[in-house]
């Protein structure tokens, strides 16, 4: 498998390659389409074989409409949007406006998604086959619902606390003798809420397993991955979709990776494509 993380800041575009087979896991910001259309072209892929969609943010889930409208999309997976979050795509507080227009948005998706592709909700799976391998779901219930719905927590966390972030994916895959780990955007937050309480950790523990390829969640901010989560998953190579500035003035990201090994290699997307072969 050949993993390519195209070049870009604060959003996600990787590439899963295996043979002929080309697969996306996010599809960055619309206005990226060229890039990414290019890119597949450069690849000979005129056929998808599927897109999934870690969780509803315009940085993961933009292209969407044009993949489908210009390649042949086999499957599309993605988590139903709830229009619960109190936050926008950008960190700033979200208002009915947003969740309205972005609910919209789902809408239209999912039905331009079922003309033309398979769609699959992703709370109803746990499993991806993708040629002889296969991507391992986790978070992949809707949380952010279970939470809103969950009686015993106080409806001011649901306003200042819920985001799409929460109710991210991540996929771990095994492939050529490697650990790969896409964090998506799962947060590592301490929550009063079991559901959203240090995320990356309870999923680093379900893993347990040293990652060899790891995509920082998040872009690599704040509250990402703790450093219990990191202590365990002990990444030997890190990719961040951000940019070096950022990251060493707002992040201890790349503190936390290199106390969990300092012999970790890390790799940012801001300048450059990267294209990691697992063999």
């Amino acid at each position: 498998m050949k993993l390519h993380f195209l070049k870009t800041k604060w959003s996600d575009i990787i590439i899963l390659q295996s043979g002929d087979e080309v697969a996306l896991v996010d599809t960055g910001f619309d206005e990226q389409y060229e890039q990414v259309r290019d890119y597949l072209s450069e690849l000979g892929a005129d056929r998808i074989s599927f897109i999934l969609l870690t969780h509803f943010h315009r940085d993961h889930y933009g292209n969407i409409p044009n993949l489908i409208t210009d390649f042949k999309v086999d499957t599309v997976y993605m988590k139903r949007y709830s229009g619960l979050d109190c936050t926008t795509a950008w960190g700033t507080e979200a208002d009915d406006a947003y969740r309205q227009s972005e609910t919209d948005k789902f809408n239209d998706m999912v039905e331009s998604v079922s003309k033309k592709s398979r769609l699959v909700f992703a709370e109803d799976i746990s499993v991806i086959p993708f040629g002889r391998y296969e991507l391992k779901l986790f978070s992949a219930e809707n949380s952010i619902k279970e939470i809103f719905e969950d009686k015993s927590c106080h409806e001011t966390y649901h306003r200042i606390a819920l985001s799409e972030n929460q109710n991210s994916l991540a996929v771990f895959i095994k492939a050529d003798g490697k650990n790969i780990f896409l964090g998506g955007d799962v947060m590592d937050y301490p929550s009063p809420h079991p559901k959203a309480d240090h995320v990356c950790c309870r999923i680093a523990r379900s893993i347990n397993e040293q990652i060899d390829i790891y995509k920082a969640p998040h872009h690599g901010t704040v509250h990402t991955a703790c450093t219990e989560a990191l202590s365990i998953l002990r990444p030997r190579t890190a990719i961040i979709t951000n940019e070096d500035t950022y990251l060493k003035e707002n992040s201890d990201i790349y503190d936390n990776l290199r106390k969990a090994n300092p012999d970790v290699k890390i790799l940012l997307t801001e300048k450059e494509n990267i294209i990691i072969d697992t063999e």
